[in-house]
């Protein structure tokens, strides 16, 4: 027989006989299977006691430990291929089945509780692996949480056995463990005072209101107070109850009236590709008004919500709405049915892991909005789809970007897209998608004005057929015909009195128009002063934490017992301040309640409970911190605590970064900054520089590079900051500045960062387009360094070979350049998904320039495949380019319907993921169709706005060939000058093709100007 003692320092018997492991990580499994009732998963105790390992090197290294453990304990320990177990007497166990037992007696409950409050494992840790300490804090602050409740079950028995003393002696080790918990304290005052101690019952008082006034800067409660006088006078009974506040239960929601307009609207309007946006101000109906459009729907709903504490986590709304739907009934058999590749089920698994396991892959923004959009239109296809956006005014950026992609993917299913907001800010994210939205056609607005009088007529008349007039003239007086304020007002007045269940009404009240709350902050204020100080002390904690709160989180805030905080929630629940959801969560009858509370409590307050939010979220969610990162750096900033932030914001900021929520990424970095070590600033900068970067803020991202390099340690982190800032100017067509950085790195670094400056180097005089000839010379020095490596990286030979091939194709030597494309497939294909990007680089290049040679079969066949190992691998960012390519593989086979849509596609891609050459170069595609169409006022239109676009970001070789293009449809003046630019340009890079090309369209319009007329 096996027991294990894990209160107090840990001890392991074998029939009654200490044993000893000598290895502290057989013991810290030990340990960690004694503390489960269940079985734990093999690859939890991987990652728990061997993080850093290759998993091969800790499966080994579990199988020692494991034949170690069993030597001890013989068949105790239980293993099968993938679980772990172990069959023992464990006190922790003991405990928790004595508190799971509703008819515990004395004798269970003190021969299953520590003597007093005792740490758990005390004197054991496991230092080397993070995982296991973090593992370690959690169970002890939840065995604590274990004893205090037995605590208080004892003192419980021990007052109805009249043994007061045994009582609160009880209730002194409960509050050993927390000593805010105020009904606790006021039943210690109360049995203090019954056992004879008067003095000591006030000396309690005095303490804990010093505490409560240190702590969370509030006062004791009504109650408490009320206890403390009824002490100070010598009148409290000798015997005593709490005392319960009741409230008056209104059941049920106003009838749906006067939104019939509005309703019809959407239900005409409602089409794939549209957003249905639903706005208006606080209380006016705007969520009421979406579920009844969806209830007259039918179909799949998913429904999430963006909410103003939460707006900092990436994708909030969408990942509750999918977690939310998986977790159905009807899932399952609806999940057999969807026909998605693998690879877009493993990137729902990054916001969603319960769909499958994220990938290992880098994070890609385009490829997760994709994977989302697959598997609505696929679920779409099965049923109609309703996708609800509640609250979309605090959504965040990430969220709304998706939101315009999805629209844009889903014009041919049946995918509806539903969102209530209030009136947008100007200058927000939001009212910057609504522009667009409305440019694009893509916009339904649904603007809810008051109800109408006659819409109040038909609600007074279903609750009071007698007096409906006076009743209806009572709430449009007072509520102006905003229905929140219209359902308090019907509130109040049933708590009043003056409103009966049957329809009887009290005309005299009504007429007295002082007696009514002058506004809904009022109205709610009235029913708020009507609660018991615990629950308003839970309201309190509530509304710091959130719209959605879990009774676990606030219990520790409110500094209450868990018997307590459910009497509140009763008493909240019986009011309607707050809704049940699942789970042991709750949610705010609506954001105004939430408003009004929120108001009411003190600077000091509000910080206060900040902190113990954080506090709370970090001893709750230890095991699952990377969940709550984000939310426990909102409650510490709120709280005052920037560099108790600082942590969990970097944490935060990986967790976005995963997500490739690039915006919310830098956010989260900006934060980690002020708290981070100066050993850690610099690569905190240079990540907010690349999630600036990749956001599309490369201006930014060169500050926070510059200021990397500025606080550089080592002349290592300096010369990586360097290269980040070099990559950073590409995009700005600062390629001066890029070679100036990348010259003055020294030639003596580490080989790879040397050839990654001969690359940048190279990369920007070929987009400079001045010398061709010194940026070919720098990027074969860099493929020679390269390929000096021991372990030459693939892709970076792709990627320089590829390189190599653009610039003989500027120039005209289209052999040369194919050459080097197919160099560049062939180490890519070798290196596989490694160097993917490239593998498909390259057949689409090959596919373009031998289409200049006249090789149509050729470039199809290449193009196709390109197109199809995109698809396989989720690469959506490299599509412009490929569909580009498609598209004029169509129009030289002169099938101008497959080359619009294709350059359309291609259009609308580079548009989404911000590639403004492509935007440019597709542009001009879409001019030479117009053109074959003999449209040539559209073609001059198409073709001039991509001039302006391609000049604006210094591509000058695409600007020399759209002015080819373009010449030819101009008067001869502007048509010679447009030449004359393009000559010079194609002169300075020694770009042979464009000068033949440019020699035969002056011919041509030579030939134009001597043809009589």
């Amino acid at each position: 027989m096996i027991t294990v003692q894990l209160f107090g320092s840990p001890l392991v018997l074998r029939n009654h006989q200490p044993v000893v492991l000598s290895r502290r990580r057989s013991r810290a499994l030990l340990y960690y299977l004694a503390a489960h009732t269940q079985p734990v998963r093999r690859e939890q105790v991987l990652i728990l006691l061997w993080p850093d390992h290759e998993r091969s090197s800790a499966q080994q290294l579990l199988r020692s430990t494991l034949y170690t453990v069993r030597q001890v304990l013989g068949d105790a320990l239980v293993a099968d291929d993938e679980h772990l177990a172990l069959t023992a007497t464990v006190d922790l166990r003991t405990l928790q089945a004595v508190l799971a037992d509703p008819h515990a007696t004395v004798q269970m409950l003190t021969s299953a509780l520590p003597t007093h409050a005792v740490e758990v494992l005390a004197g054991f840790d496991l230092p080397d692996s993070e995982p296991f300490q973090s593992w370690l804090t959690g169970v002890r602050e939840q065995a604590q949480v274990l004893v205090g409740r037995g605590w208080l079950r004892l003192a419980r028995l021990y007052e109805q056995r009249s043994d007061l003393a045994a009582a609160l002696h009880a209730l002194d080790v409960a509050l050993s463990i927390d000593p805010l918990q105020e009904d606790v304290q006021r039943d210690a005052m109360r049995l203090a005072y019954l056992n004879g101690d008067r003095v000591g019952a006030i000396r309690r008082f005095e303490q804990f209101r010093d505490l409560l006034d240190q702590e969370l800067g509030v006062s004791p409660m009504r109650e408490t107070q009320a206890l403390y006088d009824a002490i100070i006078t010598d009148t409290l009974p000798g015997t005593s109850a709490p005392v319960r506040l009741s409230a008056v239960s209104l059941n049920g929601v106003l009838p749906f009236i006067g939104r019939d307009t509005e309703l019809s609207l959407l239900q005409t309007e409602a089409q794939p590709g549209r957003l249905l946006l639903i706005e208006g101000v606080p209380g006016i109906g705007k969520t009421r008004l979406a579920e009844e459009f969806l209830a007259r729907c039918g179909g799949l709903v998913l429904s999430g919500s963006a909410r103003e504490l939460e707006q900092n986590l990436p994708y909030h709304p969408i990942r509750t709405a999918l977690a939310a739907f998986v977790a159905r009934p009807e899932w399952p058999a609806l999940h057999s049915r969807l026909l998605l590749a693998p690879i877009w089920w493993h990137e729902l698994g990054r916001l969603v892991p319960d769909l499958a396991l994220p990938p290992t892959t880098p994070p890609d923004e385009a490829r997760l909005w994709e994977a989302i959009a697959r598997f609505l239109n696929e679920l779409a296809r099965q049923r109609p789809v309703y996708l609800l956006i509640d609250d979309l005014q605090w959504a965040d950026t990430s969220t709304l970007g998706l939101l315009g992609y999805l629209l844009r993917r889903s014009t041919d299913v049946a995918l509806t897209v539903i969102a209530t907001t209030r009136p947008p800010e100007p200058r927000s994210t939001l009212a910057h998608l609504i522009r667009v939205l409305i440019r694009e056609e893509r916009l339904v607005r649904v603007v809810l004005e008051r109800l109408a009088p006659a819409a109040i007529l038909t609600i007074a008349r279903q609750l009071s057929p007698t007096f409906a007039h006076p009743l209806a003239d009572w709430l449009e007086r007072n509520a102006e015909g905003n229905p929140y304020i219209v359902s308090e007002l019907v509130r109040y007045a049933r708590i009043a009195g003056w409103l009966t269940p049957n329809g009887m009404v009290d005309l005299s009240a009504f007429s007295a128009q002082s007696v009514v709350p002058q506004s809904v902050y009022h109205l709610i204020e009235a029913r708020l002063s009507r609660l018991s100080g615990a629950a308003r002390r839970v309201l309190d904690a509530a509304v710091v934490v959130g719209r959605d709160f879990a009774f676990t989180v606030v219990t520790k805030v409110a500094a209450l017992s868990e018997e307590a905080t459910l009497d509140a929630l009763d008493e909240l629940l019986a009011a309607r301040l707050v809704l049940p959801l699942s789970d042991g969560r709750f949610r705010f009858d609506h954001p105004l309640t939430m408003e009004v509370v929120y108001r009411n409590l003190g600077e000091l307050r509000h910080r206060m409970l900040h902190r113990r939010v954080g506090e709370a979220l970090e001893a709750l969610y230890r095991d699952r911190i990377d969940e709550v990162a984000g939310q426990i750096v909102f409650h510490f900033t709120e709280g005052g605590w920037p560099e108790r932030a600082a942590g969990y914001a970097l944490r935060a900021a990986e967790r976005a970064a995963a997500l490739a929520a690039w915006p919310e990424a830098a956010e989260f970095y900006l934060k980690a900054l002020d708290g981070v070590l100066p050993t850690q600033r610099s690569t905190v900068l240079r990540k907010l520089g690349y999630a600036r970067l990749y956001a599309g803020a490369a201006g930014l991202a060169t500050e926070a590079f510059r200021e990397a390099m500025g606080v550089a340690l080592t002349p290592h982190e300096a010369v990586v900051a360097r290269l980040a800032l070099a990559h950073a100017l590409i995009p700005q067509g600062r390629y001066a500045d890029v070679i100036t950085l990348v010259s003055q790195i020294d030639p003596d670094i580490d080989p790879r960062q040397r050839a990654e400056a001969l690359f940048l180097w190279g990369t920007a005089l070929s987009l400079e387009g001045a010398d061709l000839g010194a940026a070919t010379e720098r990027l074969m020095m860099a493929e020679a360094v390269l390929r000096a490596c021991p372990t030459a990286e693939a892709a970076a030979l792709a990627q320089v070979s590829f390189e190599l091939g653009n610039i003989a194709a500027q120039q005209g030597d289209l052999t040369t350049a194919i050459a080097r494309y197919e160099m560049a497939q062939q180490v890519a294909d070798e290196a596989g998904d490694s160097a993917l990007t490239w593998r498909v680089l390259a057949r689409n290049n090959q596919a373009y320039h031998r289409l200049l040679l006249g090789e149509i079969t050729a470039a199809e066949s290449l193009i196709t495949a390109a197109l199809s190992l995109a698809e396989e691998g989720g690469l959506l960012s490299v599509m412009p380019y490929l569909l580009s390519t498609a598209g004029e593989v169509a129009l030289a086979q002169g099938d101008l319907e497959t080359a619009t849509a294709r350059f359309q596609q291609g259009l609308a891609l580079a548009t989404q993921f911000s590639i403004p050459e492509r935007v440019a170069g597709i542009t001009a595609n879409l001019g030479l169709v117009a053109l074959q169409h003999g449209d040539t006022t559209c073609a001059v239109h198409y073709l001039s706005t991509a001039l302006a676009q391609a000049d604006t970001l210094g591509a000058r070789h695409l600007g020399a060939q759209i002015r080819v293009w373009l010449a030819p449809l101009l008067p001869p003046t502007e048509a010679r000058i447009r030449l004359a630019e393009a000559q010079a340009i194609a002169e300075a890079g020694g770009r042979q093709r464009l000068l033949a090309a440019i020699a035969q369209v002056r011919a041509a319009l030579s030939n134009q100007a001597t043809v009589p007329r």
